[in-house]
């Protein structure tokens, strides 16, 4: 059994294959959708590498991830984008789960894209599914939320999603102690807003280097969390 608290340095498959069915109360991941990344720096020496297995949608993991949630009150909060939105939606009605919600998150800045042909992109979404009967903790939030992604420049993960976003994700949907999984932990943003927020976490990433950067950031927040509630 895996311990609460803990980022794993490996293949997410395969671990999520051996972890306890039914042990943790929310999957929150930004898997690779499939569309072949590159950071937006303008400097291309500077530009941060292409994450793994990002050349379709990556839904494999999904099977298990369903498996490994509680049967009441378990859910899946799944980043994506609107062109491969409906390959993890149907991915994730075949593991079972009801999707109930697709969330916009208004990253308040535009990217590239096709310039002359284009409406300008600002938007991502996240995939809420839930596993047997769910009910929101506390008021019932909104499906849009709006909120500044991480500037090019402060980047430490190609697809850094920011710590204010888990948050609110996070407390809209669990109770404080929950345990959080996230199967691909990238740069720890979802490990470091669950301890932030009180609760447990469990972190998968298959780069050594991003799994110790996500480590420390989860550990300076449970740190800083403990400390507060003294």
């Amino acid at each position: 059994m895996i311990q609460p608290n803990t980022v794993i340095t490996g293949d997410s498959l395969t671990i999520l294959r051996n972890m306890e069915p039914e042990s943790v109360d929310m999957v929150i991941t930004d898997p690779p959708y499939g569309i072949d990344y590159q950071s937006g720096r303008k400097e291309k020496d500077r530009r941060l590498a292409k994450i793994s297995n990002d050349k379709a949608p990556f839904i494999w993991w999904i099977y298990d991830a369903a498996r490994v949630l509680k049967s009441r009150g378990g859910g899946v909060l799944c980043f994506s984008r609107w062109d491969v939105q409906q390959v993890f939606i149907d991915a994730l009605r075949l593991a079972g789960l009801t999707v109930k919600s697709v969330i916009v998150w208004d990253r308040q800045a535009h990217g590239m894209g096709d310039l002359k042909a284009q409406f300008a992109p600002r938007h991502d979404v996240v995939i809420f599914a839930t596993k047997g009967r769910f009910e929101f903790p506390g008021k019932r939030p909104d499906d849009v939320i709006a909120c500044p992604k991480v500037g090019n420049s402060s980047l430490i993960h190609p697809n850094e999603k920011p710590v204010a976003l888990l948050e609110r994700l996070i407390e809209a949907t669990t109770e404080p102690g929950a345990l959080i999984l996230d199967p691909f932990a990238g740069s720890g943003s979802t490990l470091a807003a669950a301890a932030k927020t009180g609760r447990q976490y469990i972190g998968i990433e298959i780069d050594p280097k991003y799994s110790q950067i996500a480590a420390d950031r989860a550990a300076e927040q449970q740190k800083g969390a403990t400390t507060h509630e003294r």
